[in-house]
């Protein structure tokens, strides 16, 4: 049974029930009502307010009874009980000769009376106030019936856009598929989600794919020189000379394979990274990156300003952003000309003094597999500036860049302890 039919089955139950109980009350009411008014017709006729007694049979204190019908009425153990007693009255329905009545048994002088009226009339207005309240009460719940499937297929428009549009997603793939979205109600706001939840996929495919098909294309490049090279001294044809440069060319080709993998590796772990924070001393860590940098390029002068602070975050991929902010220096910074780094209230500055960022690609530059047209001929897979911005972002803090006519400038944010 579809969803649909369930919905339109419980409310139309619902509305049954309803329907049924409020019949039932009504026939209840009515039949107090209807007795009511004739007990009362009786009570009035028993005292004289209709000048007579036609239908009243008078029990004398002696057990005489006298009356029109005084040989038909029968006179029952309760009222001969209630005659005894002086006082009281009392209502009731019995069935003469196979005549339906109503009596009033009431006690007066010692005797009583027995007022009676004929049944008959007040039960044929009952059965019709019944036959009325059931044909009334099944057209109202075929009415609810058909009312509940035209409410429930209103109601549940909106879901039925969304399984549709999840169905065409599970079976396509197409992640460009949205649903209208018709008000701010929990319906709305449930297609605003879903719409929401179909972007996010869309984009994380489409970064996903963008990081392989670039991945791809920036692996081929080492591993092809690197096989080059290999084959080459596989040959036998080439002097020991070219041999020891072919085999040095190939272990430069697998160490930028290497450290491409080990970047590429961080930034697939992206969200599902755990880091191990903890309070660091980020001037002690900055200054050991430099260090690192200074075995690595010989060449590159570094000017620093470590003003002593605690951040809260996890050392190793704060050094490794770090370490990519100082390899990004060296890689653009004039020989000779100073590397300015600087710690302070928990952000590190790194500036070079080499072309700066065109403005075209400020925005990007710290996107993955971005390079900038004048970076295509250094070395590198445009990486480094990812992963710092992955690490900033991953403690809550943020990576910016700023250029000038003196060079580059990057900012690592981080937190501090408390």
């Amino acid at each position: 049974m579809s969803f649909r039919a369930r919905v339109t089955l419980l409310v139309a139950i619902a509305i049954g029930i309803t329907v049924a109980a409020a019949s039932v009350a009504v026939w209840f009411v009515s039949k107090h009502e209807l007795y009511d008014q004739l007990d009362s017709t009786l009570f009035q006729q028993a005292n004289g307010s209709f000048g007579g007694s036609f239908n009243t049979v008078v029990v004398h204190p002696d057990g005489d009874v006298t009356g029109p019908f005084a040989e038909s009425i029968p006179i029952s153990g309760r009222a001969q009980a209630l005659f005894s007693q002086g006082h009281g009255y009392y209502f009731t329905n019995v069935t003469v000769r196979g005549v339906p009545l109503r009596e009033l048994v009431q006690a007066h002088d010692g005797g009583g009376l027995i007022t009676f009226q004929l049944l008959a009339p007040t039960q044929h207005a009952l059965a019709r106030i019944r036959f009325w309240i059931l044909l009334v009460g099944g057209i109202g719940i075929a009415a609810a019936a058909a009312l509940a499937a035209f409410v429930a297929t209103a109601v549940l428009r909106p879901v039925r856009r969304l399984t549709a549009a999840a169905e065409t997603v599970a079976a396509t793939g197409n992640l460009s598929a949205r649903v209208d979205v018709a008000g701010d109600d929990e319906l709305g706001r449930l297609a605003t989600r879903f719409n929401a939840m179909l972007a996010a996929l869309e984009d994380s495919v489409g970064r996903q794919r963008r990081l392989v098909a670039d991945a791809s294309h920036e692996l081929r490049t080492p591993l092809t020189a690197a096989r080059a090279n290999v084959e080459l001294v596989r040959e036998g044809k080439l002097p020991a000379e070219e041999v020891r440069r072919a085999l040095d060319e190939a272990t430069v080709e697998l160490d930028s394979l290497s450290s491409l993998v080990a970047d590429l590796v961080e930034l697939a772990r992206g969200a599902e990274r755990k880091l191990r924070v903890e309070d660091v001393q980020l001037d002690d860590l900055v200054s050991g990156a430099v260090e690192r940098a200074k075995a690595r390029a010989p060449e590159a002068t570094f000017v620093t300003s470590l003003s002593p602070v605690v951040v809260r975050v996890d050392p190793v991929l704060v050094e490794r952003a770090v370490g990519n902010l100082l390899d990004n220096a060296v890689k653009y910074s004039p020989r000779g000309a100073p590397i300015e780094v600087s710690v302070r209230d928990g952000e590190v500055v790194v500036a070079d003094h080499g072309p700066g960022i065109a403005e075209d690609d400020l925005p990007r530059i710290f996107d993955r597999f971005y390079r900038a047209a004048g970076a295509r001929s250094k070395p590198g897979a445009g990486l480094g500036l990812a992963i710092v911005r992955e690490a900033a972002e991953a403690h809550g803090g943020r990576a910016t860049a700023e250029t000038s006519a003196t060079g580059a400038r990057f900012r690592l944010t981080l937190p501090a302890a408390t």
